[in-house]
């Protein structure tokens, strides 16, 4: 991505999150990766609703700044952190969205018993970082443990990250990840939800590998379903492979969808 695109992205990244109420006050920290030494990120001090590109600065991976006349975000560390960890991740997005960042204060992780195909093919697996103070080395040490298996993860007592191609892709994914944990808190005060089975889960993420769906996929997707039961019935293997041929069928429909809304 060019650097006026990349620019133009940050800007419009920002509003979203500012109308989505998914910052309050300054909160919240964009970057973007555009060569293989220099990273577009945020100024401190500035609601990310009224970042302008003018105010975005240039820094290289060390963290100096290029150009611009501001100071940068004190989350710059994590930013750094994430890049460093995950060459393939060209924009990093910090936000503090009310229900998943409700889970992370409670450091409930949200990965656990997945019940939407969407989540999976939006974000994979979603980590939980452990807690670390803000603008220490801390935080980017607690990241960078999650971050090699995760597009979207949950950072303790603090907030969310997701990462993406662009801007605008790791803005979707956060988008994505709160709708995710408002549908959970939802589903719990119905009494929980009926969640997808092993078999299930990973059906859907074997879709997602072969639309190529997101970053890296989570160890764990790529193992083999446990096996049945040497007891289980013919009748009972056929409804598992029917039911994970409709999975696969529901999935790659769901896929095609996001693509085209997206």
């Amino acid at each position: 991505m060019d650097e006026t695109t990349a620019r133009r992205s940050i800007v419009e990244a920002g509003r979203r999150l500012a109308d989505r109420f998914f910052v309050a006050s300054n909160d919240g920290n964009i970057s973007c990766r555009i060569g293989e030494n220099e990273v577009l990120i945020t100024p401190t001090g500035v609601n990310k609703g009224e970042v302008t590109e003018g105010c975005i600065l240039k820094v290289d991976m060390a963290g100096r700044v290029l150009s611009g006349t501001m100071k940068p975000t004190s989350e710059m560390k994590m930013h750094m952190a994430v890049y460093r960890t995950r060459p393939d991740v060209k924009a990093v997005l910090h936000a503090h969205p009310p229900a998943a960042t409700g889970f992370a204060a409670c450091r409930k992780p949200l990965d656990k018993d997945v019940f939407l195909p969407e989540v999976i093919f939006g974000l994979g697996r979603i980590g939980l970082a452990a807690y670390g103070t803000p603008s220490t080395e801390e935080l980017p040490r607690a990241v960078e443990k999650e971050i090699p298996t995760c597009d979207a993860l949950l950072l303790s007592n603090h907030g969310a990250l997701t990462v993406g191609e662009d801007p605008m892709q790791a803005y979707w994914r956060m988008e994505t990840l709160e709708m995710y944990a408002r549908i959970h808190l939802v589903t719990t005060m119905l009494g929980g939800a009926a969640v997808l089975s092993p078999e299930q889960t990973q059906a859907l993420f074997q879709v997602r590998e072969r639309q190529g769906w997101g970053g890296r996929k989570p160890e764990a997707a790529s193992e083999p379903a446990s096996e049945a039961a040497p007891e289980a019935s013919a009748s009972t293997t056929n409804a598992t492979t029917a039911d994970e041929r409709t999975v696969s069928l529901i999935a790659e429909a769901v896929v095609e969808a996001l693509r085209a809304g997206k």
